[in-house]
């Protein structure tokens, strides 16, 4: 074998080394969410749970195949309603809430059916705002008892807090009727 011939097939093993590594390198970087993810605070009910800009306490959780809010009309669910109700306040700076609720391996926004009188719309510094989260649950979840999680956070919760409340199982087995909810209460 010539000088040439093996600078060219060390030049050809080199590069394949070289691209072999960039691949795995490639393939071992963080995702984005591992990289501008949000930083869980864990709590349970009953127990306030703070974050950098939010105050949570969450002070139960029923079930019901209707919810009345105040005295619009009895809204029926697909599946069972699971109603969180909670006390949030914003910390220093006005902050939208969001909310998602984990029933086993499942993730639920809250209904838009109750955006005008459920939790959820913007917060004052020094307000606290009293109310329920909505949610529309498939039933056999709730009747495997599969475990309750809240999930808020302020803005689009990347490189910032997230409150993760474990609720313990609803109060009681669903209503009969409509369960009713008070609309979202302001208290300073």
């Amino acid at each position: 074998m010539t000088a040439g011939r093996r600078r060219r097939a060390l030049s050809v093993l080199l590069t394949i080394v070289v691209i072999a590594a960039g691949s795995w390198m490639w393939h071992q970087l963080p995702d984005l969410m591992e990289v501008e993810g949000p930083f869980d605070v864990t709590g349970d009910a009953g127990e306030q749970v703070s974050g950098r800009d939010l105050d949570l306490t969450v002070t139960g959780a029923r079930t019901a195949p209707s919810v009345r809010v105040a005295r619009r009309p009895v809204v029926p669910a697909v599946g069972t309603w699971v109603v969180v109700d909670a006390r949030i306040a914003a910390r220093t700076s006005f902050a939208q809430p969001r909310a998602e609720l984990l029933v086993g391996p499942n993730t639920y926004a809250p209904s838009d059916r109750f955006t005008l009188t459920g939790l959820g719309r913007e917060l004052v510094p020094g307000i606290d705002q009293r109310g329920s989260w909505i949610f529309d649950v498939a039933p056999d979840l709730l009747e495997r008892r599969a475990p309750l999680t809240l999930r808020v956070w302020a803005g689009d919760g990347r490189l910032d807090s997230r409150l993760v409340v474990s609720i313990p199982e609803p109060d009681g087995p669903p209503a009969d009727g409509p369960l009713t909810v008070a609309p979202v209460e302001a208290a300073v």
